[in-house]
């Protein structure tokens, strides 16, 4: 009987010191969320490894750090950058972190075949996590490209979108593969949105080696000297998806 009362004792000491362990700490739901993470693999051994975090405005100050592995054994952090406002009370921070050719920066990142990473949400006495659904969240260099994407909140993501040569608007968007059958549709204005130009990208490939995200391209032609404003239009299992800037739209430089 002692035993079983003892036993009931350690249970509950447990139990409290638990609670205490992690009060003020939880994983998030909704309160941070990963937008798109890249990894980079260039020339000299060069590695880039950045990512887009959205979090809830809960109060002023605030910090948003990246945890990332490239062993399993050994971790870093990162503090993320406030980069601006997304929808409502939502903002939206960055991180990067890379190697140099000038000096010995980061070389965790050095010759890496993978990396796992978690988001801390640090906000009004509170933590929150994102570790991808407990999975954390993992990447590795692209087979066929330097770069390897994963994407997360958004199901499609403006890559690039410029002018050149005066008169050719081209770019790239990222998004989801949900599904075989998709329409990747730009539409853009010469004349702020006074008219809107409908077009359509074109399957590029895919975006990491998991076959999760792929690339879609498109060039277009429009009168020379045009500001050419734009956004995307993703159609997928009878859902369309929408990437507008957070409703600012993009402008092609």
């Amino acid at each position: 009987m002692n035993s079983i009362k003892k036993l009931l004792t350690s249970f509950v000491m447990l139990t409290l010191i638990m609670g205490v362990a992690f009060a003020g700490s939880a994983f998030a739901a909704g309160e941070v969320r990963l937008i798109q993470s890249g990894l980079y693999t260039g020339a000299y051994g060069y590695v880039g490894f950045s990512g887009e975090v959205e979090v809830q405005n809960i109060a002023p100050t605030k910090t948003v750090t990246v945890h990332y592995t490239t062993n399993n054994i050994n971790w870093y952090s990162k503090n993320a950058t406030y980069i601006g406002p997304t929808n409502g009370s939502y903002e939206k921070w960055l991180f990067t972190v890379a190697t140099s050719s000038l000096n010995n920066t980061n070389p965790e990142l050095h010759g890496l075949s993978f990396i796992k990473f978690y988001i801390e949400y640090n906000v009004a006495g509170s933590t929150y996590y994102d570790n991808n659904g407990g999975s954390d969240y993992y990447n590795e260099p692209y087979s066929f490209g330097p770069s390897s994407y994963i994407l997360n909140a958004r199901n499609v993501q403006s890559n690039f979108g410029q002018v050149t040569s005066g008169t050719n608007f081209n770019g790239s968007a990222i998004v989801k593969n949900l599904a075989f059958a998709k329409t990747v549709k730009i539409l853009y204005t010469t004349n702020n949105w006074t008219t809107t130009q409908t077009g359509y990208a074109s399957y590029a490939g895919a975006a990491n080696n998991f076959g999760t995200v792929e690339y879609w391209n498109y060039s277009f032609t429009v009168p020379s000297g045009s500001t050419v404003k734009f956004k995307i239009e993703y159609t997928v299992g009878g859902s369309t998806y929408v990437d507008d800037n957070y409703g600012a739209t993009y402008t092609a430089l």
